[in-house]
């Protein structure tokens, strides 16, 4: 017996990271004293106010499909929160609801990649990463950001890894896990080469809140970026 080329192509380095987790939990079910780092999920239940308002709507009777992209009067309010930190207006039609980030990485994934393209990462990456850009039949390029420098993108070494069959370059920003964020000059350079090389770019955004030391900057901002660039954000 033997499984699909499509389960070869989603194993890698990065699963093994999830044994860590796993690990944590049994730990903690055990009754160990451990504090769980591996995953962004809060020690703190949901808010009350939340709970409710979805317990209200289950007895309301609000348990039938919705639209495929997500409610139109919640891609509308999306649609205008990043109209005012892109600074350019968007639409309910510019906006698609994932159930999660890694649903929306790898949707976005299997939409712009096939077998042949090249996807460039930058590394460390996301330890699901490598699974979901693989998944696409896509071959995946590492683009190292060294530990002496800070992590930070070396833009030099990202033009020299795109190739003729480069389609797409994807990164977090803020960086999960090492918690760079990069700076409009950075953020200039990436642009200035997917713009030279037609190239998508998908910057994973989730982490946004989180950069106290400057205002965020997100990519789609800059000029040209916008019709080439996919956000995911996390709501």
């Amino acid at each position: 017996m033997r499984f699909s080329p499509f389960v070869e192509r989603i194993s890698g380095q990065g699963v093994a990271a999830w044994d860590i987790h796993y690990a944590a939990n049994a730990a903690q079910r055990n009754g160990e004293d451990v504090i769980i780092l591996s995953v962004g999920d809060p020690d703190f239940p949901t808010p009350d106010f939340i709970t409710d308002a979805a317990i209200h709507a289950l007895r309301e009777g609000d348990t039938h499909y919705t639209e495929i992209a997500g409610r139109q009067a919640l891609r509308e309010a999306i649609a205008g929160r990043y109209s005012q930190s892109i600074g350019r207006e968007l639409q309910a039609s510019n906006i698609i609801l994932t159930a999660g980030a890694q649903n929306a990485l790898f949707a976005t994934s299997m939409c712009l990649l096939g077998a042949g393209d090249e996807v460039i990462a930058f590394d460390p990456m996301y330890v699901t990463y490598e699974a979901t850009l693989k998944a696409s039949g896509a071959t995946l390029v590492r683009v190292p950001c060294a530990a002496d420098s800070g992590f930070r993108l070396d833009a030099a070494v990202l033009a020299k890894a795109i190739t003729p069959r480069t389609r797409a370059i994807f990164f977090s920003n803020p960086n999960n896990p090492t918690g760079v964020v990069l700076g409009r000059e950075e953020l200039q350079a990436i642009a200035d080469l997917a713009i030279a090389h037609d190239l998508w770019v998908v910057v994973d955004e989730v982490y946004e809140s989180l950069a106290y030391e400057r205002e965020h900057q997100s990519l789609a901002a800059l000029p040209g970026m916008a019709e080439r660039c996919v956000v995911i954000g996390s709501l």
